[in-house]
């Protein structure tokens, strides 16, 4: 008890450390979280881009064809109207007209924002000297001009913040300057307007925002957060109305068109219609470009080693809301949990699993980490705590596997410990014993070194007590198996190989309730009550039989196996003076003394029952005909009658006999070609008489492709006779019986239907048993040797084959002859 609950201390401080371990990592390192869901991004590719999202582009190719930006804004009017006629959904046009031009491009410009109804225009933060407090400076938003704002359909602000390692990963959905003037998301406030959804359609709850039909999941601040962004400079702190992008892939993912190409008209106005359309720099050279999760990691045409133009991230922005992929974490504390649950999984692993299934298990829960990860987000776009989770386990498993190394070490030194004490007083020196139990004895683990020493040391002797124990084992005429207190097979002799039929090698370490039950020996309870009684002290003998070719009976005897060293058991605490460190299995094959009371039970059952009834008719009748005057008629009668019994009684001698012969194997099978068809004419020949004083027709259907079969052609001949003899017998008058052989995948069937008096079905199993006969038999005027069946039976399987019957009382029955015809039976011939 003391031990364990070290053990459990052990794998407290191990779990302590993992914990500790993972509230480092996130609260302290969250780059890994960021680069987590970079890989996220890149593992899951792309997804198919919206068709009603496009870009209209101002790229390098509009530069070079329109003229240096900026433009005149009779230029973005002009191309504004080519947008318009393709009546879109709505317009983001995201450039900021904060600052007056030429009046009549302006006039010209807010003109085609309001002939399009649909124009949403970008706000942005910026920083300058407060007008109320001199000396000091304030946030406020710049704006675009009054007739610019004024027939627009909606104002957002453009504001985008990376992260702390500079890739843009979300947006706030929501922003307010120093003066509490809050606007909604460019792309929010696009995808109202296309939508049409009311301005003040909009509800505010603890980490969800509710948007017309939308419930857009946000990412909470916690307070933890905040207190970290405190403590640690340049941690970004997760912000309010916060929303993860669920990038579509990298730049250029969208369906773009340049804006040279709307303006000159290359591009019809049907393209816009029922589309959002978002106007933008894509050129790299404006500067308005964003680092996203897909960087550098796309192909060639999507041009991953390009960050992404602002007007595409609010492409983006727009797509996450419009397909409801937001992306969203697990609660603080059940991110935490789930990282914790890996430490109990592993420890699992290397407690209770060794070897390859250890490694196996440390794939299969990296494998889970890893995939799990991928899963939640590709399919419910939820981002587990993929390094705390991979943490635990890194934390986890180097620990677990040193502390198992130690007590590993423990264990074996008190292992070495006790096979030095179990030596004692067998084929040892006494000044060596002496020596071996000082060095032995030491309770702080050893040394590798030193541990082979003293494994080579105790093998030798121990080889030298095996070798001894083995030579008188194995002299021993019986059969010999020796398992140990966990049911493992640690020694088996010759004669156990032998009478099992199976190697020894191939025993050995197997587990002896497994070997049994797979035999069919024991059923697994039956063994495992004995073999609990064994270990208990109790000697313990049983019989069973293995169907084999030929039946085998054995005697099986238990004996626990005890030390008988009490100096032993007081110093390892076992509870009895001889405890039992394992199980002798003696094995014995009785068969021929089965076989012997076998043939004694049914010759005395032959003699006293079988024998004596027509004896006992024979006898009593001759005495009538010797003491009584009998007239003639009753004298013939009762001559006829002891005739028939002798007859009868000669019938039934020979018929034992045939069957001993051959369950003995005294009559070796003569195997020659024979042809069917003219064995079964034969027999139907040999009883047609019989037949025929009965009235009983027999109709032989001939078959021309039936297999030449090598048999015992008058054993099989006398299996049909007896067959036919016992249909002809047991059927009424004036009814038929039918013979035919057929050829059936690799055996041949002879098939004996009659449409006699049939055979109830609980007497179906016992029909092929020595001197068995139904009731009505014995009461009947038919009478029966019951023997005739079971000969049937013996030729059959001398043959390799089978017999069988299907009966209906009243109806008929069909016993059938199932003989094998492929390889010659030539397995059966060498018997």
């Amino acid at each position: 008890m003391r031990r364990r609950k070290f053990n459990w201390l052990r794998i407290g401080a191990i779990w302590i450390a993992g914990a500790a371990a993972i509230l480092i990592v996130s609260f302290f390192v969250p780059t890994l979280q960021n680069a987590s869901i970079n890989m996220l991004f890149r593992l899951r590719g792309e997804l198919p881009a919206p068709d009603d999202i496009v870009l209209v582009a101002i790229d390098d190719a509009s530069l070079q064809r329109i003229g240096k930006y900026p433009w005149s804004r009779q230029i973005t009017a002009e191309g504004l109207d080519k947008i318009t006629a393709g009546e879109p959904k709505a317009v983001g046009l995201d450039i900021i007209y904060a600052e007056e031009s030429e009046p009549e491009d302006d006039q010209h410009l807010a003109e085609a924002i309001g002939k399009n109804r649909r124009v949403v225009l970008p706000v942005q933060l910026f920083e300058t000297e407060s007008e109320t407090v001199p000396g000091q400076t304030e946030i406020i938003w710049l704006l675009p001009l009054t007739e610019f704002g004024e027939v627009a359909a909606g104002k957002g602000h453009a504001h985008a913040a990376p992260d702390v390692d500079g890739t843009l990963r979300s947006i706030q959905l929501s922003k307010a300057d120093d003066k509490g003037n809050r606007f909604w998301a460019f792309g929010l406030e696009i995808l109202r307007v296309a939508e049409q959804i009311s301005p003040g359609d909009f509800e505010e709850n603890q980490g969800v925002l509710r948007f017309g039909t939308y419930a857009i999941t946000l990412v909470r601040e916690t307070a933890a957060a905040a207190e970290t962004a405190e403590k640690i400079p340049g941690v970004t702190v997760v912000r309010s109305n916060e929303m993860l992008i669920n990038y579509v892939g990298a730049t250029k993912s969208f369906r773009q068109y340049s804006f040279a190409d709307v303006l000159s008209g290359a591009v019809s106005p049907e393209t816009f219609r029922d589309k959002i359309v978002l106007v933008g720099a894509t050129s790299p050279t404006l500067g308005d470009i964003q680092v996203t999760p897909f960087m550098h990691y796309a192909s060639e045409e999507r041009q991953g080693g390009q960050a992404m133009p602002g007007v595409e991230v609010h492409a983006n922005v727009i797509n996450t809301i419009k397909s409801r992929i937001w992306l969203g974490f697990l609660p603080g504390f059940w991110n935490l949990a789930l990282a914790f649950l890996i430490i109990p999984a592993t420890t699992l692993a290397v407690k209770f699993l060794d070897g390859w299934r250890q490694i196996v298990a440390f794939a299969v829960i990296l494998t889970a980490i890893v995939a799990g990860a991928i899963i939640a987000f590709n399919h419910y776009f939820l981002i587990l705590p993929l390094p705390e989770m991979l943490t635990a386990f890194l934390a986890a498993v180097p620990l677990l596997l040193l502390d198992r190394s130690l007590a590993a070490s423990r264990d074996l030194d008190a292992k070495l410990h006790m096979l030095s004490e179990v030596q004692k007083g067998f084929l040892l020196d006494e000044n060596d014993k002496k020596d071996r139990q000082n060095r032995l004895g030491a309770i702080v683990p050893r040394n590798l070194e030193w541990k082979l020493e003293a494994v080579d040391d105790i093998t030798a002797r121990l080889l030298t007590r095996m070798s001894f124990i083995n030579r008188v084992l194995s002299g021993m005429t019986d059969g010999v198996l020796v398992a140990d207190t966990r049911n493992r097979i640690v020694f088996v002799n010759e004669n156990f190989s032998r009478l099992a039929l199976i190697e020894a090698k191939n025993l050995l370490g197997q587990d002896f309730i497994e070997f049994s039950v797979r035999r069919k020996i024991f059923s697994e309870k039956e063994l495992r009550d004995t073999l609990e009684s064994v270990l208990s002290g109790k000697n313990y003998e049983t019989e069973f039989e293995i169907a084999a070719p030929q039946t085998k009976h054995f005697l099986i005897r238990f004996s626990p196996v005890t030390a008988g060293d009490d100096a032993l058991s007081e110093r390892f605490g076992f509870s009895t003076e001889t405890p039992v460190i394992g199980i002798l299995i003696m094995l014995a094959d009785i068969t021929e003394q089965r076989e012997l009371d076998r043939l004694k039970a049914e010759t005395l059952q032959l003699v006293s029952h079988e024998l004596r009834s027509p004896l006992t008719s024979i006898q009593g009748l001759s005495d009538v005909l010797r003491k009584f005057p009998v007239s003639e008629s009753e004298s013939q009668e009762m001559l006829d009658t002891i005739h028939a019994e002798a007859v009868r009684l000669n019938e039934m001698i020979s018929r034992f006999l045939d069957v001993k012969r051959l369950e003995s194997g005294n009559q070796e099978l003569q195997f020659s070609e024979i042809d069917v068809e003219n064995l079964l004419a034969q027999s139907v020949s040999s009883i047609s008489p019989t037949a025929a004083e009965k009235q009983i027709e027999i109709r032989h259907k001939t078959n021309s492709s039936l297999p030449v079969l090598r048999a015992d052609s008058p054993l099989l001949a006398q299996a049909v006779v007896n067959l036919l003899s016992n249909a002809v017998k047991y059927s009424p008058t004036e009814t038929f019986i039918t013979v035919e052989a057929l050829k059936a995948d690799s055996e041949l069937k002879i098939i004996i239907k009659d449409n006699g008096y049939g055979i109830p079905p609980e007497s179906l199993e016992r029909i092929f048993d020595k001197f068995y006969r139904l009731n009505r038999d014995e009461t009947s005027e038919t009478i029966g040797t019951g023997l005739g069946l079971s000969f049937v039976k013996e030729v059959a399987e001398k043959h390799g084959g089978r017999v069988s019957v299907e009966s209906e009382e009243n109806i008929g029955s069909t016993f059938t002859l199932h003989l094998p015809y492929r390889e010659n039976l030539s397995h059966y011939e060498n018997k």
